[in-house]
């Protein structure tokens, strides 16, 4: 099952304000998303990771420089049965991707949900 990593929300980031309380608005976005179109749930494995980084989870799957959040995760036996990888970025053993944008086009084209309008 594809993996989605969003933030908590809620986190501190004392290199901005250390009493102020953050959220992520592009992981927010999809939070809206699956909101609006609960059946995703079920074809997502949805995880909630902390703010600090490093974020092991998402490292060990994609590496490093990738481990902005959102993020959507696919191993390549999950990809091959998709219709259309070109939203997708390729890391090792599995596709990703943590734009926002074109998470929300991928779901829409891949699961037929609606798209941003």
């Amino acid at each position: 099952m594809p993996k989605l990593f969003l933030l908590k929300p809620d986190f501190l980031d004392s290199n901005l304000d250390e009493n102020a309380k953050f959220y992520c608005p592009s992981c927010a976005q999809v939070l809206g998303i699956l909101t609006y179109y609960p059946e995703l749930k079920e074809e997502l494995d949805i995880k909630f990771i902390d703010f600090k980084r490093p974020r092991k989870e998402i490292v060990d799957l994609v590496g490093e420089q990738n481990q902005g959040c959102p993020n959507l995760i696919f191993s390549k036996d999950e990809a091959a049965v998709l219709e259309d990888t070109s939203y997708l970025v390729e890391h090792g053993d599995y596709f990703f991707q943590n734009n926002v944008s074109l998470i929300a086009e991928f779901l829409a084209e891949e699961y037929d949900v609606g798209v941003p309008h």
